[in-house]
């Protein structure tokens, strides 16, 4: 009987099954995939693009490990194994060089660390070894020790850099930006302050939205410690002042500086911080601040605001100051002050904000008076109120979206004919708690609501405080409002709100602009706040035809 040789082993349908390099694989991918999990809740709280760009890469690596240990998908494994590691590896290298388009940090170059240095070095190994195993299956016939070793040693390097200080302070506060990066938390204060002062000097370098504010705005920012990198995710307490490059001096936090009242106060300053207190009780309390602010001298004005600023009333903090609160009843987002804003370093994107807002500027000026807009469709639905001036709306232009050129409503310096315009204010039907995403280019016109409004039929005839029994009595009921979003711009020449171009309210217009309106050629010259802003006595407004485009 004539013996048959044994066939050769077959290197193409299971590599694993014939060396152990898979183990290699395996170890190099599973520690990589370790790493990147453990940073998912370092990254979380900003971009929801960053926390899931992390889990999906970490699920990824470990899901390819499991697959080789298992001895499935043979070369097709290895081949995924390859490709995915080196499009990680390669995402890694564009978010350090030029920095990604897209996430939170978008625009910017980021550093290399220990931790993110240590997972694309276990990524290379996976790729190698999986490149070996597939491009030379016949002559990889390594022992079990050696490889063995190399798994175990990566996922110990794994180990290593996950509970080391480096990964605390990449998963933390030199990530988030937030409390902790500007507080120095986790031990690491000075490196903290260091890559924060690094990042934020990264971002005004590369910023081109700068121009968008007046430079009163950039000003009040640097004083109340608001933040106008992430739209009020970092708390600026700990920055310092910064230059936006817009022309204004960084003033730095107010609690770097001593109460300009010695801390004996004024009754003047009582006023002011008992109005501040209340003006979120309803829109006639936020309107009463913003007169009560027009009306201090300067001497108040300069201890509210370090009040204000020492107390958290105004600044220094995440989201109690976001300019977009679901509920809100004061017509101010929930704030009094300069509004948060976010960076932009897109250049094409600033263009194209530049053209809509020179669009809404144009739309504004094509309705100078209160008559011009009457004429065109428009009718009064608020009078004057302190803040946020007179709407004028026009319904048949509330259809549920968003046009630059085509303001639901247009905003007035008083109730009269001859009232000026003074701003725009966007209104957009929308269901739910979430404000609409549609909008001016950027992530900076933040929309309000008015719940509970009295309404008559010439308007508004009583705020969201006004009970049902009081609304009745006036000869009004008391609309829901919920489904309504309102986001104001101030793009006319000389009304541009020292507290931002989308804020939902703007301190030139008290009570002053109001007792004054149709007096003169518009454009705020009456607002006694003016020289406050270093706005001067006010700017000629351009002449434009009433309906042009």
């Amino acid at each position: 009987m004539t013996a048959v040789a044994p066939a050769p082993p077959d290197h193409t349908s299971s590599p694993v099954g014939r060396t152990h390099l898979g183990w290699v694989v395996a170890g190099a991918s599973a520690a990589a995939g370790a790493i990147h999990l453990a940073m998912v809740p370092g990254h979380a709280g900003g971009s929801l693009l960053d926390p899931l760009g992390f889990a999906l890469v970490g699920w990824f690596q470990l899901l390819v490990a499991g697959i080789v240990l298992a001895d499935r998908g043979g070369r097709s494994v290895y081949k995924v194994a390859v490709v995915g590691n080196l499009a990680v590896t390669g995402l890694w290298l564009w978010s350090r060089t030029a920095g990604l388009p897209v996430g939170e940090h978008a625009g910017v170059a980021e550093e290399v660390t220990v931790v993110d240095g240590s997972a694309v070095a276990l990524q290379l190994v996976a790729v190698v070894a999986a490149a070996w195993v597939l491009l030379a299956p016949g002559r990889v016939a390594a022992g079990r020790l050696a490889p063995a070793l190399l798994a175990v040693g990566a996922l110990g390097l794994a180990t290593t850099v996950i509970t080391s200080a480096d990964a605390a302070e990449h998963g933390g506060s030199g990530h988030a930006h937030g409390e902790e990066a500007a507080a120095g938390d986790h031990g690491h204060g000075a490196d903290d302050a260091d890559r924060h002062a690094t990042w934020m000097a990264d971002v005004d370098e590369a910023r081109c939205d700068t121009g968008f504010n007046i430079d009163a705005y950039w000003e009040e920012t640097d004083y109340f410690g608001i933040d106008t990198y992430q739209g009020g995710a970092i708390d600026m307490s700990a920055a310092g002042g910064h230059d936006h490059g817009g022309g204004a001096s960084a003033a730095g936090p107010a609690a770097t500086e001593p109460d300009p009242t010695g801390g004996r106060g004024s009754a003047g300053l009582d006023e002011l911080v008992a109005l501040t207190s209340a003006s979120g009780d309803g829109e006639g309390a936020a309107a009463a601040l913003v007169t009560g602010l027009g009306e201090a001298s300067e001497a108040d004005y300069d201890a509210w605001r370090w009040w204000a600023r020492t107390s958290g009333a105004v600044g220094g903090g995440h989201g109690d100051h976001s300019a977009a609160a679901p509920d809100d009843a004061g017509g101010h987002g929930g704030h009094a002050g300069p509004q948060p804003w976010t960076a932009m370093t897109d250049p094409a994107q600033c263009a194209r904000l530049e053209e809509e807002v020179a669009l809404a500027r144009e739309t504004a000026l094509a309705y100078p008076t209160a008559a011009d807009a009457t004429e065109a469709g428009w009718v009064r639905v608020t009078g004057y109120v302190p803040g946020i001036a007179a709407h004028y709306m026009n319904f048949a232009l509330v259809d549920g979206e968003f046009a630059v050129d085509e303001p639901e409503m247009i905003l007035y310096d008083g109730d009269g004919p001859d009232a000026h315009v003074v701003g725009l204010s966007y209104y957009v039907i929308q269901d739910g708690d979430a404000e609409p995403t549609q909008g001016f280019t950027g992530d900076n016109d933040h929309y309000h609501r008015h719940v509970g409004l009295c309404q008559g039929p010439g308007g508004v005839i009583g705020d969201s405080t006004t009970t049902e029994e009081e609304c009745a009595a006036r000869g009004g009921v008391k609309a829901n409002g919920s489904k309504g979003w309102m986001s104001h711009a101030w793009v006319v020449p000389g009304c541009e709100s020292p507290w931002g171009l989308f804020s939902a309210a703007t301190p030139l217009l008290e009570e002053a602009t109001g007792e004054a309106s149709g007096d003169n050629d518009g454009a705020c010259v009456a607002s006694a706040v003016r020289e406050r802003y270093g706005m001067g006595t006010g700017v000629e407004v351009a002449p434009a035809s009433v309906g042009g485009g």
